[in-house]
């Protein structure tokens, strides 16, 4: 009885513990996702953007942050910050799935992303819900055709220092080289059309290489951009030594990968590779080919004479161009060429692996419209770019600022082993390769004239001595064959007794005249074999 009661004891006791214990009610989070429309619109008018809201249970409320680019379009009948609220108060009439729209103005051309700012919140079944996804909208604003889309510069200048080459509104890279104590690059631009904007970057000066970006967005939305490289000298380095400093060194352009869907990005950009040459204008000397392509069978051009292998590659955006495939490196650089009247060059990426001359430094010069890698001399008035010519000739070549003349460029070392450079005209060297090609020829010609002429004189004294052995023999020749007559004409002590002169019938060939030819033979004995 007694451990009867002392059960139901500590039974009471647990029961009253539990008792004692508080109760907390678990809920699960609430879910909720954001979705942004997309848009589209000419200057001047009036678009609408949704934001629509999914969650897992009723939604009591929301205020949803929304960014956007000020400088393109505004929201009508609120002010133009760059971002917005998209807000539901009226809790009564809400269920699971809601959209909210704003009005906006565009106000200038152009395209804006409207995505999630911040801490957007959302309010479903009385609780806060956990927003687990969102997706962005584009507005894309479109300019009216009276728009001008001049995006050129009229002007540029820099302080300190001078551009190189001289300004022109199509040029677009420039180079300039200033002291060791310019901190900041001042930059004066003057935009051709008023209506364009212009916006500048990149004018702190770092000791060595700076770039300054200048770009010029027209009013329709069409942007340009104006590039300036500019070198800041070491403390003590004078500008008119530049040229006898070492050539800096020099790496690949461009950062690479093959991608494993086949596409190549350069620089961060991604490209594929065309495979169908169709409406597409291959280069003059170069014929289109098959080519085995990371395992894949492409169509592709190669050069008749320059030999090199060109793709065709277009970006994300439609855009494309060819390309120059180095088949050992399995890398791409942009195929860019400049000309002369009769001659074309390809101008190819600089490595590590190229011998430099010394007394140029690395940069970046526009050639034909096109930006590329060359070495260029402390005056800025000749400029060397590495490439091909469309006679085949692999190298160094030099370029003259001024009129764009060029000529081949050959770097010698010297026992010193600095280098020295010697530059020859193209033209005078083909003119060499010419007449040394005609003076072969004409010795060519003159070997076989002397070697036929032996030949003949030969064969004419064999039959000079022949006939007048025969005139003295009495032999008739006619009878004989040719092998026999040779050895007849070999014999060292002049006896012809292998000769059958036995027959009294003796053949006088086309003669019918019964005369001797012995004795007609005779006449044409020569004095000297007396």
């Amino acid at each position: 009885m007694n451990k009867i009661k002392k059960l139901l004891a500590f039974i009471g006791v647990l029961a009253m513990c539990i008792a004692l214990i508080p109760v907390y009610y678990a809920k699960a989070d609430e879910q909720a996702s954001i979705s942004i429309s997309s848009a589209s619109g000419t200057v001047g008018s009036k678009i609408t953007v949704t934001v629509t809201i999914s969650a897992s249970d009723v939604i009591d409320a929301a205020s949803v942050p929304v960014s956007y680019d000020n400088s393109i379009i505004k929201p009508v009948g609120a002010g133009n910050s760059g971002v917005v609220s998209f807000a539901l108060l009226d809790a009564s009439a809400y269920g699971s799935n809601e959209s909210i729209s704003m009005q906006f103005e565009v106000i200038a051309a152009g395209t804006t992303t409207l995505s999630v700012a911040g801490d957007a919140k959302i309010s479903v079944n009385g609780e806060r819900a956990t927003v687990s996804s969102s997706s962005s909208g584009k507005v894309t604003a479109k300019a009216p055709a009276s728009y001008s889309s001049d995006n050129t510069l009229k002007s540029l200048q820099i302080s300190p220092g001078t551009l190189s080459p001289a300004f022109s509104p199509d040029r677009t890279t420039y180079n300039a080289t200033v002291d060791a104590d310019v901190t900041e690059l001042v930059v004066s631009a003057a935009a051709n059309d008023s209506a364009a904007k212009i916006s500048i970057s990149g004018r702190r000066m770092d000791p060595g290489s700076n770039t300054t970006t200048i770009t010029v967005t027209a009013e329709d939305g069409s942007v340009k951009k104006y590039i300036i490289y500019t070198t800041r000298l070491e403390d003590g380095q004078e500008a008119t030594t530049e040229a006898e400093s070492k050539t800096e060194a020099v790496t690949e352009d461009a950062s690479q990968a093959v991608n494993n869907d086949g596409t190549v990005t350069i620089d961060g950009r991604k490209y594929s590779v065309v495979k169908d040459y169709s409406g597409i204008t291959i280069p003059d000397g170069y014929q289109e080919i098959d080519y085995d392509y990371n395992g894949q069978k492409i169509n592709a051009v190669k050069g008749i004479k320059t030999g090199l292998i060109l793709m065709y590659l277009e970006s994300e955006d439609g855009k494309g161009g060819f390309y120059i495939y180095d088949e050992t490196a399995k890398t791409f650089s942009p195929y860019n060429t400049v000309a002369e009247p009769e001659i074309t060059y390809v101008v190819l990426p600089i490595t590590n692996s190229l011998e430099k001359p010394a007394g140029y430094a690395l940069t970046r010069f526009t050639m034909n419209g096109k930006e590329v890698q060359v070495l260029m001399d402390a005056d800025r008035q000749y400029c060397l770019f590495y490439g091909v010519s469309s006679l085949g000739e692999k190298g160094w070549f030099r370029y003259r600022v001024s009129d764009g003349s060029i000529q081949a460029y050959s770097v010698v070392k010297s026992d010193t082993a600095n280098a020295d450079v010697k530059a020859d005209n193209g033209k005078t060297s083909g003119n060499s390769r010419f007449w040394l090609m005609i003076v072969l020829i004409l010795g060519l010609i003159i070997a076989v004239f002397i070697v036929i002429t032996i030949i003949l004189c030969t064969k004419l004294a064999k039959v000079k001595k022949v006939f007048n052995m025969a005139s003295k023999d009495g032999v008739d020749l006619d009878e004989y064959t040719e092998k026999v007559i040779d050895g007849y004409a070999e014999d060292e002590d002049d006896s012809y007794e292998e000769l059958d002169t036995s027959s009294d019938k003796i053949s006088y060939g086309d003669d019918k005249s019964g005369k001797s030819d012995v004795e007609e033979l005779k006449l044409f004995d020569v004095e000297d074999d007396k």
